[in-house]
């Protein structure tokens, strides 16, 4: 429990920091290498006090200086940093809006365009990926867990249908991924944090050039089915 504690601590003394740090550097560009370095010492800083650690896989399969819509299962609290931390590129994630609330670290995570949603609120959520989509268009990569919610008991929920369209009408590729190991570290509607491993699997591209609007069930169905087979392979690994 002092562990916790401590990390607890340090994770708000840390983020402050961090926070402070991205508001300065991000007025004058969102997405700078320098802002970029800061978002990952901060979700490195964040793993570190917990005790996780983050193994890369696949990580050869992504395209320099390509953008994507990454896409990954949602097993627990930790996923975002570790998606921060194994993404080599310039990417921002769309978190919920509770994240949002947060004083100082609020103000950072807009400044370098994070992306709030609100999922029970559809007229929101659809401004939120008009905002993903001029995220895009800027050629920075954008991270969505379709799921929309982490999971409780480990299976994959049913993935919704907004990152489908952005990734339609963007016609960028998506980067299916995979997390395992985050399900422990925090439990949901738990704060004590648990020492562990998170493993990230970055799978084969899917070519979004290759469904029309009127298909964004098929690609939703595709994607689903690339997660949850190559999850089911690992997951007890």
């Amino acid at each position: 429990m002092l562990r916790t504690l401590l990390a607890y601590v340090f994770a708000v003394l840390h983020t402050l920091f961090c926070s402070l740090a991205a508001i300065v550097f991000g007025l004058f560009n969102p997405y700078s290498k320098i802002v970029d370095k800061i978002i990952r010492l901060w979700a490195r800083g964040l793993l570190k006090a917990a005790g996780v650690k983050v193994v890369v896989h696949g990580q050869e399969k992504l395209r320099k200086d390509q953008p994507y819509i990454f896409m990954s299962n949602h097993q627990g609290a930790f996923d975002i940093l570790a998606g921060v931390v194994a993404i080599p590129v310039t990417m921002r994630f769309i978190a919920k809006k509770e994240l949002f609330r947060i004083p100082i670290f609020a103000h950072s995570m807009r400044t370098v365009g994070m992306i709030p949603i609100d999922r029970g609120n559809s007229a929101e959520a659809r401004k939120s990926l008009e905002e993903a989509a001029r995220t895009l268009q800027n050629g920075v990569s954008v991270l969505i867990f379709p799921e929309g919610t982490r999971t409780r008991d480990g299976n994959i929920k049913p993935f919704k249908k907004g990152g489908f369209v952005l990734a339609l009408k963007s016609g960028l590729p998506i980067m299916p991924m995979v997390f395992t190991g985050s399900l422990n570290i925090m439990r949901k509607n738990s704060l004590k944090l648990h020492k562990g491993t998170i493993h990230v699997y970055f799978l084969d591209e899917v070519d979004t050039s290759q469904y029309s609007f009127e298909q964004r069930n098929e690609l939703l169905k595709e994607v689903r089915k690339r997660i949850v087979d190559f999850y089911e392979t690992v997951r007890l690994e």
